[in-house]
């Protein structure tokens, strides 16, 4: 009895056996292994020595397989392949961790690459992604910037694609470029805003006062446009007659002008030209120590200057200051530049640094080093705008000028000083007859902070520029 109940278990064993079998229970690397139906294939090992195994085949190797929806590469000894290979003419990625074919934009050795729905990398072609045509390099590699196909020149954006109908800065010069891409050439064109722009082949879109065929033309400095009717620009007035080209210019020592910000709204900049003002000085935002951004730029600071210029208004701008410390300083007049180089803004008239925040500057206080530091202060943020390529100024009232720092030195040192000096508020002024300590005019007086100025909602502050005292 006991030895018919060996013989049927070990018939079950047997039986059992073979169906393990059957199914594909395989011995591998001292482990048993049951593959999945119906190809009764599998993986095997671990990491580095992860390998696959087909029931007919064995260790698959040296070809591409789609396991589980994903396809891999196996090498010459069975294991799973990471990284870029070149197989049959096709160049192909791999994740680095799991060994996946890799799809769409790669980012890899500070170069970009695109491998298609194939996973084959795209090489040394132009080829359309989501509907805009990029450009690779024989290597794979994501061309980017101005360049020459075909004899003619393009430019191609790295997040874009090759731009169409669309301007761009090219080693600091502007250039446009066309419906199918290629880039304008030397001579005028008319850019669909309407600006009338001259390019010079190379060296792009001119800028401020140029002769062109023999003739003296005045153009936008941020914009390029064309300019017409009467213009002040960096101490003169322009007369240009409406094919653009310069009929007079003279020096006018005086100048009448106003300071804005995103306190008026709205301006009609073209009713404020037409009423005579010739100066804007823009508020172009304020610098702060304890917040984050450091520097907050006016909502309006771009539009004001940029339809301040069209309409042939000289413009400078200023920078309120809340912060007092060298290090907020520093950052954000570097923010300050940084924004005003983004949206194309060229200034002909100073930035000037905003001193008047009871708070910050602390008014008799010895809290930041007093009288000395503060004077040094104001000077140090000057020179770093002059280092950045502007022209610098220092705004403040009289009794701080006075009292707070030293703002007759730092004028006789050669910055420019805008004094906030409010006489008569209810009438106009004769700019002669002002003066700063009994001695002589600064190189911007604010008289009245009650101004009308057509075009502007409200009451504005009125300012008169000494030409002479500008430096």
């Amino acid at each position: 009895m006991a030895v018919k109940r060996r013989k049927i278990v070990l018939l079950v064993v047997l039986l059992a056996w073979a169906v393990l079998l059957a199914f594909g229970l395989r011995f591998y690397n001292g482990y048993f292994f049951l593959f999945d139906l119906p190809d009764r294939s599998g993986w095997v090992g671990e990491g580095a020595e992860k390998q696959y195994l087909d029931r007919h085949a064995g260790v698959v190797k040296d070809t591409l397989l789609k396991v589980d929806s994903v396809t891999y590469y196996f090498d010459k000894d069975g294991y799973v392949y990471k990284g870029v290979i070149e197989l049959d003419g096709f160049v192909y990625s791999f994740n680095e961790w799991t060994g996946a074919m890799q799809y769409g934009w790669i980012v890899r050795d500070s170069g970009r690459y695109y491998f298609d729905d194939a996973g084959h990398m795209v090489i040394d072609q132009e080829y359309a992604i989501g509907g805009r045509d990029f450009l690779f390099d024989a290597t794979g590699a994501e061309v980017t910037g101005q360049v020459s196909r075909n004899g003619a020149l393009y430019y191609y954006d790295e997040m874009t694609g090759k731009v169409l109908e669309g301007e761009r800065q090219v080693d600091g010069a502007w250039f446009y470029y066309t419906a199918d891409g290629t880039r304008f050439g030397t001579g005028w064109q008319t850019l669909p805003d309407g600006r009338a722009a001259y390019y010079d082949g190379d060296n792009g879109m001119l800028f401020g006062e140029q002769t062109i065929d023999g003739k003296p033309y005045l153009l936008n400095i941020s914009r390029g446009g064309r300019m017409t009717g009467t213009v002040y620009f960096d101490g003169r007035v322009y007369q240009i007659s409406d094919d653009g080209v310069v009929q007079s210019k003279k020096r006018l020592p005086q100048w009448k002008g106003i300071d804005v910000s995103v306190h008026q709204g709205e301006i009609d900049w073209k009713a404020v030209a037409e009423s005579g003002v010739q100066f804007a000085f823009v508020r172009a935002g304020y610098i702060a120590s304890e917040e984050r951004p450091v520097f907050k730029p006016d909502r309006l600071y771009a539009e004001n200057v940029l339809m301040a210029q069209e309409n042939g208004i000289s413009v400078g701008a200023y920078i309120y200051i809340y912060n007092y410390t060298q290090d907020g300083l520093t950052e954000g007049i570097g923010s300050f530049d940084a924004y005003t180089n983004e949206n194309r803004i060229k200034l002909d008239l100073p930035v000037f640094l905003d001193i008047e925040d009871k708070l910050y500057f602390k008014p008799g206080s010895d809290d930041l080093g007093g009288y000395d530091y503060r004077t040094a202060f104001t000077r140090d943020g000057m020179d770093q705008l002059r280092s950045l390529g502007y022209k610098a100024g220092f705004y403040t009232f009289q009794t701080w000028a006075n009292n707070e720092f030293d703002a007759e030195r730092l004028f006789n040192e050669g910055y420019p000083f805008w004094l906030a000096n409010w006489y008569g508020n209810d009438k106009e002024l004769d700019p002669a007859t002002l003066s700063w300590n009994k001695t002589a005019q600064p190189s911007v007086w604010q008289y009245r902070a009650t101004g009308q100025t057509p075009g502007i909602q409200g009451e504005t502050d009125m300012d008169y520029l000494y030409w002479d005292n500008m430096r």
